[in-house]
């Protein structure tokens, strides 16, 4: 890459398409579209841009088999002896747009390529912004997975989760599901769209710049515009589609938000009504201790004197009927404290 930037003379401005990939993979995520361009007067121009698309990745459920990618393009072409350099960015080395690209060169149809220095971004757009569709969908169908017919539903049962063999639809793991969904579609979908959309609309206004100031390209200027048009028409119909999904899952979230705070609150209610039926049974537990303490402070004394007068320490006179102790009374005493 070094030595392709040194003997193509390449400008500052693709360093920073060059600088988003590689070691900053969270960021490009939320920088994608990144673009810069450069029109001379003499309908030469240089063009950048950071070109994020999503494509099917092969892996098996339950992995995401749709994946994020991005590809840096890089365009100088001289009006003045009608050369075109392209540097593409790819993710892997098996990309859809450089094969196709590579077809194009080998075929009869590399004479319709050269036409126009804007045929190769046409390539390069056209190769992915077919998969948005699909992956819509397939959000779509994953959102139906976790909600059956939910589109179709007026009402969402609430299953009891106490019940055997019950499957709750109110499920921690379910909305935890949502906002993954609601995030691969707001955030990185959507975002993607967008930044793309902004990419055909730079490309229009390269192109009507060159032609322009090149009026032998007009025809073909005309036909690169209308299918930059139907390229932006297409992204605004998915971004259409993915914005109303999104509202799909964000009402379906806060539907089920709602009836789970409702059941948390039914929770609460029972452990609430549990212990202040605890606490009731204690105080009348309280009530009956209280009762058996006063009960004992009143018959504890006589049950002392009639347990201690009932030993035999003390004779009772049968003539006079004089209280003495008995005779054994000491060695009584000192069997108890030897």
């Amino acid at each position: 890459m070094l030595r392709v930037i040194r003997s193509w003379v390449i400008s500052g401005m693709f360093l920073d398409v060059l600088q988003k990939f590689g070691d900053q993979p969270q960021i490009f995520q939320e920088s994608s579209g990144a673009r810069q361009s450069f029109v001379e007067n003499d309908g030469s121009f240089e063009l950048c841009y950071q070109f994020m698309y999503v494509q099917l990745n092969g892996k098996c459920a339950p992995r995401d088999p749709w994946s994020f990618r991005q590809t840096g393009v890089y365009h100088r072409y001289s009006a003045r002896d009608h050369c075109n350099r392209v540097a593409l960015l790819h993710p892997s080395d098996e990309a859809l747009s450089q094969s196709r690209l590579d077809d194009y060169a080998q075929s009869s149809c590399r004479i319709a390529l050269a036409t126009h220095p804007l045929n190769v971004h046409l390539v390069v757009l056209s190769s992915y912004l077919i998969s948005w569709q699909d992956h819509i969908e397939s959000l779509a169908s994953e959102l139906e997975q976790i909600i059956p017919d939910c589109s179709q539903r007026r009402h969402i049962d609430v299953v009891d989760t106490s019940a055997p063999h019950a499957t709750p639809l109110i499920d921690p793991d379910r909305l935890q599901t949502l906002r993954h969904i609601e995030y691969k579609i707001v955030c990185k979908a959507c975002r993607c769209l967008r930044s793309t959309i902004t990419i055909v609309q730079t490309l229009m206004t390269v192109n009507s710049a060159v032609a322009n100031i090149n009026p032998h390209l007009g025809q073909e200027s005309q036909s690169i515009y209308m299918e930059l048009q139907q390229f932006e028409q297409r992204l605004e119909c998915h971004i259409n589609a993915a914005e109303i999904l999104a509202q799909r899952v964000q009402a379906t979230l806060g539907l089920l938000t709602n009836l789970l705070d409702v059941e948390n609150q039914a929770i609460s209610n029972k452990i609430n009504t549990r212990i202040l039926r605890l606490t009731r049974d204690s105080v009348d537990d309280n009530a009956t201790v209280r009762v058996i303490t006063v009960c004992t402070l009143i018959y504890l004394p006589a049950s002392f004197m009639a347990s201690f007068l009932g030993m035999n320490l003390f004779d009772f006179g049968v003539d006079d009927g004089a209280f003495r102790t008995s005779p054994n009374f000491g060695y009584t005493l000192w069997r108890l404290y030897p």
